[in-house]
């Protein structure tokens, strides 16, 4: 009898020990139909690019491996690095990661090598994902669209963006400038502010990824990269224009412009190096912070630029993917899952990166984290922007055509050629890869 009351009372105390860290495992904002600890237990390795959105989220990481009892190793590398590491790695079988973050116009190359896994039986199976809380249609359109860029749908937003005008104010002021509302005035107002020697008037991408800056001068010009059907337009005067106002402000940025890319435009700004910036907004929360910025109280925005053909900003959304060779492919579904929620992307907001649901532009949490300069800058050249055309064959040859850009592009920058002739011999080598041939 002794036994059996013994067994009773160490089950019952096994119970309420237990209990309670069950409880704990899904916090009432991730509380969903979905078992949270299904993949307990297993490990994931992931890898970001250095970007906001990685140093925003990453402290955050430890909740989710509360929340699922899964461990996650994270590994960074810089951004200029990731865009050739992982197809390289993909291309040889030894890509060791299960989820990556990456460009969403990866997509089609990406989804026709099958290098990527599909995400959609793991959003559309309720063990996977509860439809109600993870509700996928919060997502702006745009959003939604770049999931399913590619082949199939392969991966999830994790930020929104788009070029805006970044200035210091201080600057400005003292020389009794104010922010350029047309490409005309921005080249006029750089030029001033590098003449007083107070400032490099501008900083912007001339090495990799130059493209991002580029697109959105190109369709504000009235140009564009190639039409849907693989028409290549970058030598059209149109875009040929724009190529031409790159240059002219590149002459007013900080010296080795053919080498800036991401990271340099943001030392440039952070430094209080340059007073100009229209690149991406989410440039934004780090030029707020102290410990990473020496122009804190000196910065205003405004929206982007207008051109011949009115504001047309590149927006873009930078995404996470699933590895198609990971052997624990549910788990880093859950990471996806987790790491989209709005739950998760509210905490980040509110911390400065832009997220890519449309209800917590609506939480006032989220928009009294920022300056009013700042909300109104991104609301009115949100309302114009785009993203990359994906074109049918062009979308698959993306990161060749991006190569050829830059070298292109740069021979202007660098005044090697002049514009008109660079460009011919861009849509010329364009039009091979596209068709195959080079």
């Amino acid at each position: 009898m002794k036994r059996v009351s013994f067994f009773f009372l160490a089950f019952a105390v096994t119970f309420f020990l237990l209990a309670p860290a069950q409880g704990t495992a899904q916090p009432a904002e991730y509380k969903s139909k979905i078992d949270w600890q299904a993949y307990k237990g297993q490990t994931l390795n992931v890898l970001f690019s250095t970007h906001p959105w990685q140093e925003t989220i990453t402290p955050f990481i430890p909740e989710f491996e509360a929340l699922t009892g899964i461990k996650v190793n994270v590994t960074k590398i810089p951004h200029d690095e990731m865009i050739v590491k992982v197809p390289a790695g993909f291309s040889s079988g030894t890509f060791a990661f299960d989820v990556f973050m990456g460009r969403y116009y990866d997509s089609p190359k990406f989804t026709v090598e099958k290098w990527t896994a599909s995400i959609k039986e793991f959003l559309e199976d309720a063990k996977y994902t509860d439809p109600a809380w993870y509700n996928f249609k919060d997502f702006f359109p745009a959003a939604q669209a770049i999931t399913a860029y590619g082949r199939y749908p392969d991966r999830l937003p994790i930020t929104a963006e788009a070029s805006i005008t970044v200035y210091r104010k201080d600057i400005y002021g003292e020389l009794g400038l104010k922010p350029a509302a047309t490409f005309d005035q921005l080249l006029q107002t750089v030029k001033k502010i590098s003449e007083s020697k107070k400032a490099f008037g501008i900083t912007v991408r001339g090495g990799p990824a130059l493209w991002m800056p580029l697109y959105g001068i190109i369709r504000s010009y009235g140009g564009d990269w190639y039409t849907k059907d693989d028409v290549v337009k970058m030598n059209t005067p149109e875009s040929i224009a724009a190529v031409k106002m790159l240059a002219e402000l590149a002459k007013y940025a900080p010296p080795g412009i053919a080498g800036f890319g991401w990271d340099q435009i943001n030392t440039a700004m952070l430094s209080g190096v340059a007073a100009t910036f229209i690149d991406s907004s989410v440039i934004y929360p780090r030029l707020m912070d102290p410990a990473k910025s020496t122009v804190v109280g000196k910065i205003a925005c405004a929206p982007y630029p207008t051109g011949p053909a009115g504001r047309v900003s590149n927006a873009h959304f930078w995404s996470i993917a699933m590895s198609n060779l990971s052997a624990r492919k549910p788990a880093a579904w859950y990471f996806l899952q987790w790491a989209t929620s709005r739950p998760t992307q509210k905490k980040i907001a509110v911390k400065g990166i832009l997220p890519p649901r449309a209800a917590i532009w609506a939480d006032p949490d989220f928009t009294k984290a920022y300056q009013p300069d700042f909300i109104d800058a991104m609301n009115v050249t949100m309302k114009t922007a785009v993203c990359l055309p994906s074109g049918t064959k062009a979308g698959l040859s993306i990161l060749g055509l991006l190569d050829v850009q830059t070298r292109k592009v740069q021979e202007v920058l660098l005044g090697q050629k002049d514009a008109k002739t660079s460009m011919d011999e861009l849509a010329a080598d364009w039009n091979k890869i596209i068709a195959g041939t080079k």
